[in-house]
């Protein structure tokens, strides 16, 4: 069977206008990170006025401008991923992408007004609202991914929401690069304002996004379920499509029954009680990891850095890091089913530790680095980017859409993505005063810091995560309840668990059927 056999255009759709929600996360990211260092866009929004030795004065942003234009752009995604489970679990996962369509809208117009006047916190609390329709897509987009592919496409379509991000950095990268020397208000009403497109293009398309049939089996719309999949799965040889198609929503319906009874009641609380507190805590700890390892720097601050070390082409070098980002990332297509989720974790986590070791060690060496030190650093640079797309930027995302139980996937995936946010929003905010020369003046030598989260990542996925490849969800849910643990997660034969819950199912649909029949003859006593 080829690996892209079960692939239909219905489902190449979905995952394509289902990941669309992260190229803004990715845009934002990217246009904000290269016009902190643009001289004409600092001189109109900054404040601070630097003299140098030969009087020349220049105008830039503050530390906490610097801090809070990232950091609380961090805060916005956190309040959208908050907001993000009451609209996936009411409306459904179509719902949610009009949300964060709309809000999208909101945030470009107020960061564009924000030129009335040049006011930086205007602009900042445009990125607010923009970034709030970002943490509706992170809280969303994995769960809508995850429930529409098949079991042996599932990472490798959850892995094109992280490579959608790439893309917008690389278009970022691009507009920013073409107008950065540009003196007029062009230099960034353009980033700006193409991020009107693409919650437009949300909207335009959101009529031809199927439902998730696990949310349409939630609400006993078992037919309209069935409708869904007859869609997104294809009759492999020796199969019959409508056989497969019932027999999976019957497999959906019996494992959201059981672990709705499990759960009954279910709240907030539920993350934290029995199998759900290990589901729970890898989920939320890989999120944290990720942006522990120094993901919001490199994203936010390594212009300003480059700047500061004396560096030249800057701006070009960026551009060309987030290339390598985009095309390095089209690995997570292939490597997260074929490799595996906890492989890759940890090639990811090593990779990352000797390069930030690199580019620690070169800052120490020299402080303004230059012919062969500032390459090295450079180059390492350039490795860390190309290994961390394929591991530590889409796994996480995969694993906690996995490895959240049914009924509480939603609000798994939301505090996953609202933790991990939480520490990429200290990130963002402690940066500036770490690195800059004006506080405490680590320059390149943070890199250090990084190195040594990527160092108890490495640990932490060695000792806490299983491997969840080839799973499915409804076999992963019985799994995590039978207790079975990270070491002998991957050989571990199910076959047996599963024949044994599906004759349970039959005996109680049958014990069903019979009170049903008994009561329906009552009634006409």
């Amino acid at each position: 069977m080829g690996f892209y056999d079960e692939l239909t255009p219905r489902l190449a759709l979905v995952s394509f206008l289902g990941s669309l929600g992260a190229l803004s996360f990715g845009y934002d990211n990217g246009w904000w990170g290269m016009i902190l260092g643009a001289p004409y866009f600092n001189a109109k929004y900054g404040n601070t006025v630097t003299v140098a030795a030969d009087g020349t004065t220049t105008v830039a942003l503050s530390s906490l401008e610097q801090s809070c234009g990232s950091g609380l752009g961090t805060a916005g995604i956190m309040l959208g991923c908050m907001v993000a489970p009451t609209i996936n679990n009411r409306w459904g996962r179509k719902m949610s992408f009009l949300v964060l369509a709309v809000l999208g809208i909101i945030g470009a117009l107020i960061q564009a007004l924000s030129t009335i006047g040049f006011q930086i916190w205007v602009l900042i609390i445009g990125k607010v609202v923009l970034n709030s329709s970002v943490g509706i897509a992170s809280a969303t987009v994995g769960v809508y991914l995850s429930e529409c592919a098949p079991t042996s496409l599932r990472g490798v379509l959850m892995s094109n929401y992280n490579i959608v991000q790439n893309v917008g950095y690389v278009l970022a990268g691009g507009t920013v690069y073409g107008v950065v020397s540009n003196m007029t208000m062009l230099n960034w009403l353009l980033p700006i304002c193409l991020q009107f497109f693409l919650p437009i293009v949300i909207i335009v398309c959101s009529p031809f996004l199927p439902e998730s049939p696990r949310w349409l089996v939630s609400k006993g719309r078992l037919d309209d379920a069935a409708a869904v999949l007859r869609t997104l799965r294809v009759a492999l040889p020796g199969e019959d499509l409508e056989e497969k198609v019932w027999k999976e929503v019957e497999e959906i319906r019996a494992a959201f029954e059981e672990m709705t009874a499990l759960h009954a009641g279910v709240g907030f609380v539920e993350l934290f009680k029995g199998a759900n507190l290990r589901r729970t805590g890898i989920a939320v700890g890989l999120q944290c990891l990720q942006q522990a390892q120094g993901v919001g720097f490199v994203s936010n601050y390594v212009v300003i850095l480059f700047l500061s070390m004396g560096m030249s082409n800057v701006y070009t070098i960026v551009l060309i890091l987030y290339v390598v980002l985009l095309v390095a990332s089209l690995g997570a297509f292939y490597f997260p089913d074929k490799l595996g989720r906890r492989t890759l974790l940890l090639i990811g986590s090593t990779s990352g530790a000797i390069c930030m070791a690199i580019m620690g060690a070169v800052a120490t060496v020299s402080a303004t680095p230059t012919g062969s030190l500032a390459n090295l650093m450079v180059a390492a640079l350039f490795i860390w980017v190309a290994f961390f797309a394929n591991t530590w930027s889409p796994i996480p995302w995969t694993v906690a859409a996995e490895v959240s139980s049914g009924p509480l996937r939603e609000m798994t995936l939301a505090l996953a993505s609202w933790s991990g946010f939480g520490v990429g929003l200290i990130v963002t905010f402690i940066v500036p005063y770490i690195q800059n020369a004006e506080y405490a003046g680590l320059g390149g030598k943070i890199a250090f810091i990084w190195m040594g989260f990527s160092i108890i990542s490495g640990i932490y996925a060695f000792f806490v995560v299983p491997e969840l490849k080839s799973r499915s969800l409804e076999e992963l849910d019985y799994m995590f309840e039978a207790r079975i643990s990270t070491f002998k997660f991957k050989k571990y034969d199910t076959s047996e668990m599963l024949a044994q819950k599906r004759v349970e199912h039959e005996v109680q649909g049958a014990e069903k059927s019979g009170v049903e029949h008994i009561e329906g003859k009552d009634s006409f006593a």
